[in-house]
């Protein structure tokens, strides 16, 4: 299975370095699972980088992290249509859909992937993807 690791879980396992997490994700790649980062969450990451006062010192933070990864999944046409579809959906609803969520979301679905968060809620106003929720009690 092809696993897409939410902005929320990556921030928490590369500050905090939480065994638990890293050895979950490191079974389930042994056992043949694909772990691996959407080019969306990539960028709120290296964004999130550029935006502390040590930059240097984060943006390595993020390519270890990035480094123990199978890949990070480019954002392609296919991508770009699932998240049309969304927001259309949205505006047929009258609700608000954040970007980077839907964005997000949008590449999963295309992916055919699960999107593993720390927080569901987060993703909640969207439909069709396959969510794995990830507590920090395991």
């Amino acid at each position: 299975m092809l696993i897409l690791i939410s902005p929320d879980l990556c921030r928490h396992i590369i500050l905090t370095q939480d065994e638990e997490a890293l050895g979950l994700l490191e079974s389930w790649s042994a056992r043949g699972d694909e772990i691996m980062l959407s080019a969306i969450t990539y960028a709120e990451l290296v964004a999130g980088a550029l935006n502390t006062a040590n930059k240097e010192k984060h943006m390595n933070l993020v390519k270890a992290f990035c480094e123990r990864l199978d890949a990070i999944v480019p954002w392609d046409e296919k991508a770009v249509d699932q998240y049309t579809e969304i927001q259309m959906q949205a505006l047929a609803k009258g609700t608000f859909t954040n970007m980077n969520n839907a964005m997000l979301v949008a590449h999963a679905i295309s992916l055919d992937a699960m999107l593993l968060c720390m927080n569901k809620l987060t993703f909640a106003e969207i439909e069709g993807v396959k969510l794995f929720e990830l507590k920090e009690s395991y």
